[in-house]
């Protein structure tokens, strides 16, 4: 297991970029995510999209505006794992954006150099001191709980409508349907997956059209990703608007209705081999 270490000295970080010795960097630097998170917050989108959330819990001792905002900030730095949140945080901005009240307050030990958090919380069940607004466990556990179903339904409905409120959609409304296959471990228990042929570049193939002795030919478990994506004609920007994971197998038919917004996409469960060129009819 591959272990990495953060020591939060800033002097030191300064001194070894000067002389060019870069042995990891950060793509989303503390300011830049603090301001961001202050901009989401101060314009109630994230508490906006919490209100329609489709929560797993009947009761809500941590907002659920906290727990899209950790989300947030752990796709920002590129973690996949849910115990990677206190060292995210220390190293973050979200703290920063929600201020002493919510956020608490960082602690730099003057010996060791060490970044001590220090949270208020929601409720008073911890009987030790928090370190993080919510804790690891309880992301793992409500993302976990949550309905895959019901979560694709309301990105692909609230986010547009977020997006479309806040003006940011283009009047001309391009949009871009795109889909790429997710590739897992060959492993059954990944629900729906599907096993199939792709040649060495990652594209699919008719397993009665090749000669599968080829070692470039190789069987690979997958999942594919249909997103629909806002542009505008100069690719300033792109938005994603619309996404559903489905087996590797579906072919699927994205439906939209005028007014710069998607209405809903609509899946087909017909299989008539894999997508090797985009077709209208698929």
């Amino acid at each position: 297991m591959d272990l990495a270490a953060f020591q939060f000295d800033r002097s030191f970080v300064l001194d070894a970029l000067r002389q060019g010795e870069i042995d990891y960097l950060e793509h989303v630097s503390e300011a830049a995510e603090a301001d961001l998170f202050r901009h989401l917050f101060r314009r109630q989108i994230v508490q906006r999209l919490a209100e329609t959330y489709p929560t797993p819990r009947k009761k809500e001792e941590v907002p659920v505006w906290i727990y899209l905002a950790s989300e947030l900030s752990l796709k920002l730095h590129g973690a996949q794992a849910y115990h990677a949140l206190p060292r995210i945080l220390r190293c973050g901005g979200l703290i920063e954006a929600l201020g002493p009240e919510l956020g608490g307050r960082k602690s730099l030990h003057p010996d060791t150099g060490d970044v001590t958090l220090a949270c208020p919380g929601f409720n008073d069940k911890n009987d030790y001191d928090r370190q993080t607004p919510c804790d690891q466990d309880f992301l793992r556990k409500f993302a976990r709980d949550t309905k895959a179903d019901s979560l694709q339904g309301w990105f692909n409905r609230e986010a547009p409508r977020c997006l479309r409120s806040l003006g940011l959609f283009d009047p001309e409304g391009l949009f871009i349907g795109d889909a790429s296959y997710l590739f897992v471990p060959d492993n059954e228990h990944y629900e729906q997956s599907d096993l199939l042929w792709f040649d060495e570049h990652n594209h699919p193939v008719k397993a009665e059209e090749v000669d599968l002795r080829d070692q470039r030919y190789q069987q690979r478990r997958c999942y594919k990703l249909v997103s629909l994506i806002h542009v505008n004609r100069k690719l300033d920007f792109f938005f994603v608007v619309a996404a559903r994971v489905v087996p590797g197998r579906r072919h699927a038919r994205l439906r939209v209705r005028s007014g710069n917004a998607p209405s809903f996409m609509n899946w087909s469960k017909r299989w008539c081999g894999p997508c090797t060129k985009g077709s209208s009819k698929c």
